[in-house]
């Protein structure tokens, strides 16, 4: 009989831990699916941010429109598709079984000339992602976008990094020269 109480106890305690498992293990791939949610959120704002800023830069001011002075107030253009919009508002751009939706802001670079004034003198502007998922879940991301070689068409190149390649089908590759190679990326998941 004390055997047989011993082993009971020993099994009870295997599945105990067992369950403990399990339950970490669906945690932990809930997290990494709401994490994954954010982050494709944010690549979805940073699309569309990119054909924003595609359509609306000036040849001659660059983005002045979008920039403010030392970056105090960076705008969050309402014309980007899905910007700011909750989970089951209209204009998300996501299934509300999704639960995700993003934020996009235009930041002046702090090597231009015109970041104290709110100019963009040098064509270039930081396109700043925030990507939301379920359960708190941000991710962030931020390209440096640069309207240098906008002079024919006033707007940046379509295509992105495929050598060869030209926006817009045009037969036009002047993109192709601005790419560089030294820039390097970071991503942290979840903010």
């Amino acid at each position: 009989m004390l055997l047989a109480m011993i082993m009971l106890s020993a099994l009870a305690t295997l599945s105990a831990l067992t369950v403990v498992s399990v339950q970490g293990g669906i945690a932990t791939a809930s997290t990494d699916r709401f994490h994954a949610i954010a982050t494709y959120a944010a690549e979805s704002g940073a699309a569309a941010g990119m054909d924003f800023l595609r359509k609306n830069v000036d040849s001659n001011a660059g983005w002045t429109a979008f920039v403010s002075a030392r970056n105090t107030t960076p705008q969050s253009p309402s014309a980007v598709p899905g910007n700011n919009q909750d989970v089951g508002t209209p204009g998300n751009q996501f299934s509300s079984d999704i639960q995700g939706w993003y934020s996009v802001q235009i930041l002046n670079n702090r090597s231009d000339t015109g970041y104290a004034a709110g100019l963009d003198n040098d064509k270039r502007v930081i396109l700043r992602s925030t990507g939301y998922g379920p359960n708190g879940a941000v991710a962030t991301l931020e390209w440096e976008v640069s309207a240098l070689n906008s002079n024919s068409a006033n707007r940046p190149c379509s295509v992105y990094s495929q050598r060869g390649e030209s926006e817009d089908d045009s037969g036009r590759n002047d993109c192709l020269k601005a790419i560089n190679t030294a820039d390097r990326a970071t991503f942290r998941p979840g903010g």
